[in-house]
This record gives C-alpha cells, structure tokens and sequence, in this order.
C-alpha cells in the first residue's frame, strides 16, 4: 500500500459508521481490557526476569553475591537484556494489535491494520530470534568454560544474523504479496556472478568455516605453519587470520593457507616437555661422572614449574660422556616457556661450573710423519741432540776438505803421459 492509498483511506474514513459498529460501551471494555494488559506486562515483567535470573543461578550453582544480579555470572547480562527487550515490545504490539482487531471495521481498513501489525511484529520477532540465537549460543560455551565474546564462534555471529533478516524478510514480502520467487532466482543468479568473480575470497571464507568447526587452534595459541611462519593467533576473520610472531611482527595469512598446509599447535598444551643432552669431558675422574644425573635433578627440582623426569647416561661421544636430562615445564604460554627453560639451561651451567665439572668441546689430535708413504698416526722421526747436530756438522766439513786434497792430485796424472 502506498502514500496515496493511506491519504486516501484516512480522508474517507467513516466515523459515524465506525461508532455505529463499535458503540462506546464496546470500545472501552476493549481499551480498558489492552491498557490493563500493558499495565501487567510493565508491573509483572521485573518480577518475571528476577525469577529467571534466579532459575539460571540455581542452574548453574553461581554467587550472585559480588555483582548483585544472578545472570551477571551465569550468561551475558547485555545479551540478556537485549532479549528480554525485544520480548516485551513483542508483548506490548501483540496485545495493541488484539485490541484493534476486536473492533468491527471495514475490511479496507481491517486489511490496512493487519498489514501495518503484521510489518511490525514481523520487524520485532526478527530482531528478538537475532538477539535469541547467540545469547543461547553464549549459555552453551559458558558450560563448556568459554564465552561467545572469547570464542572464534563470534566472527560468525553478523553472519548468522544477516541470515536470519534475510529470512525473516523473505517471508514478510511473501505474505504482503510480492513475488518473492523471481527475487531468490535475481539473488541466486547473482550469487554465482560473484562466486566467480570473487573464488579466492570463496575459498578463504569456506576455510574460515572449516577452521571454526575443527578448531585446530584458538585465539592465543601459539602456531607453526608448514610455510615458516609462526606466532601467537590474535584474530580470526571470514578472509586473514592475524598472528603475532615473537619479535612483535603481525603475520597476516589468508585461511586457505591455514587449511592448505600443517600446523602444529604448541599452545593447546598445559605440559611441555624438555629434552636436553649435555657432554662431560673423559679427563673427570669416575666419581665425578656419577654425580652429574644427581646435579640435574637438583637444578631441574629448583624450579617450581619444573617436573623432574630423569637424567642418565646415554653414550660415549668422541670425546665425552653423553647425558641425556629430561623434564616438564608445566606452562602454557610459549614465551614463558622459552624463558623457563633458559633459566634451566643457565642453572645448569652454573652448578657444573661450582662442581668443577668440564664440558667437552670439539678436538682434533693429528699426527705426521715424514717417511714416505708413511699412515697417518705412525711415530715421528726424533728430533737430533745438540752434539749430534755438531757431529754432523763436523763431519760434513771433513768430507769436504777430503775431496778438495784428493782433487788437485789426481789432475796432474791424468794430464801428463808418454809422448807420442
């Protein structure tokens, strides 16, 4: 109905035939029934959310002590009221909508009212089943140790609201008369247009979907992609997933990245366990040796948030003995851990330090050999003395002066023959 057929309505309107049809005797009894039943709905509906705050608190066992309100602690006070505000506007329009049907008009008019009622209470229910659904949706994760506010549940939310006013429109256009079946084929024609033209942006809100029904990790979490990338998870949206690596970085990825490869979660864990291997020189005597699972227990059980597993002796290294420490960091958060776990590796090296315990080090003993094709490791040829260097030396000097008498002598006998 448009502008012009309300004007129209209103400018005819018959008001000799509607006190006829509806004397005044008929129309107080209906005024007075309505404004008393709108008086009961103000007076009577304090009283009726204090029970059921009472009942919630009696569900769930909660002290509703320090807040003064049962439901402060028990559900979502703010969705709560929502709610109840929609249900009482609900209230007060059905019962104005029974009061104007009770009276006798003409069935333009009638017509008129029933459609202007049902375009509000349609409006109303709308807003109360959008208000309805998630704060049920908080009742089931407060039994469960969560919120919907702290939940990944809550990106989620404007959707499942969107689908419900596009439902419940729907089906008010529907019974005001409109061709609601040639507007769902536009919208569904349309929907494929985008669906083509936005496949990637598809792809990440259907992974968005898949991560919120597996909950492969949390907000808080702290997480490793098969990519390389890792932080702490801060926000959860249709298209990115936001993570904050430990140098500060904000890590934007798209969630068909988050789906696609492997991730491990090293935050869904209260317990972290720390395997260390540490090596003791060969040169400590024995008795030393046997000490060093002891020294690690000591350190490890230090440390309140440790649990000490066990220390023992692994293998023989190259030039060590190999001890294996084992033992539970009981933390959650990674970046405690990390921290933790420093102060344990410090302690440890200081304890060997005041035990006068020495850590092996990588060495390497080569030995040579100057005789040819000589193995590598065979003795070394001994250095000579000073005298017999001198010896030698002289002796050298002797062979020489030798050779030089024995020269000139031998010239002349060669040189000098019979003549011919």
């Amino acid at each position: 109905m448009n502008p012009e057929t309300w004007k129209i309505l209103l400018e005819y309107f018959n008001y000799r035939q509607f006190l006829h049809q509806n004397p005044p005797l008929r129309l107080a009894c209906i005024f007075g029934i309505v404004l008393l039943a709108l008086i009961a709905v103000h007076v009577f509906w304090p009283w009726a959310q204090r029970k059921f705050e009472a009942y919630m608190e009696r569900k769930y066992q909660i002290d509703a002590s320090a807040q003064g309100t049962a439901a402060v602690k028990a559900m979502d006070f703010g969705m709560y009221e929502r709610v109840m505000l929609h249900l009482k506007r609900l209230l007060y329009v059905g019962l104005v909508a029974w009061g104007a049907r009770m009276l006798v008009l003409a069935p333009v008019y009638a017509n008129a009212l029933a459609t202007v009622f049902s375009i509000v209470c349609t409006v109303i229910a709308i807003a109360f089943v959008a208000a309805f659904v998630p704060f049920n949706l908080d009742l089931y994760m407060r039994r469960h140790g969560e919120t919907l506010k702290t939940s990944q549940s809550r990106s989620l939310m404007p959707i499942i609201t969107g689908i419900i006013w596009a439902v419940g429109l729907t089906f008010l256009l529907d019974n005001l008369g409109f061709q609601v079946s040639s507007i769902v084929a536009g919208l569904g024609i349309m929907g494929v247009a985008v669906g083509l033209a936005g496949k990637a942006i598809l792809e990440d809100f259907f992974s968005y979907i898949v991560i919120l029904l597996d909950k492969p990790f949390r907000i808080g979490d702290h997480v490793e992609l098969s990519s390389g990338k890792a932080g702490d998870v801060e926000y959860m949206g249709p298209k990115t997933t936001h993570l904050r690596s430990l140098e500060g970085d904000l890590i934007v990825c798209a969630n068909s990245e988050m789906t696609r490869g492997v991730i491990v979660n090293l935050g869904n864990v209260n317990e972290r366990p720390v395997v260390l291997e540490l090596g003791v020189a060969f040169e400590m005597p024995l008795n030393v040796v046997r000490r060093v699972p002891d020294m690690l227990r000591e350190v490890v059980e230090s440390f309140p948030d440790c649990s000490y597993e066990r220390a023992c002796m692994l293998s023989f290294g190259s030039a060590n003995y190999m001890f294996q420490l084992i033992y539970i960091v009981h933390e959650r958060n990674i970046k405690r851990f990390q921290m933790t776990r420093s102060a344990v590796n410090l302690a440890i090296q200081q304890k060997l330090n005041e035990e006068n315990v020495l850590s092996a080090y990588p060495t390497t003993h080569m030995f040579m050999t100057d005789q040819p094709g000589g193995l590598l490791g065979a003795s070394a040829p001994k250095a000579p003395t000073a005298q017999e260097a001198a010896k030698a030396e002289a002796a050298v000097k002797a062979g020489a002066k030798d050779a030089g008498k024995a020269a000139p002598q031998s010239a002349p006998a060669s040189g000098t023959g019979p003549a011919s």
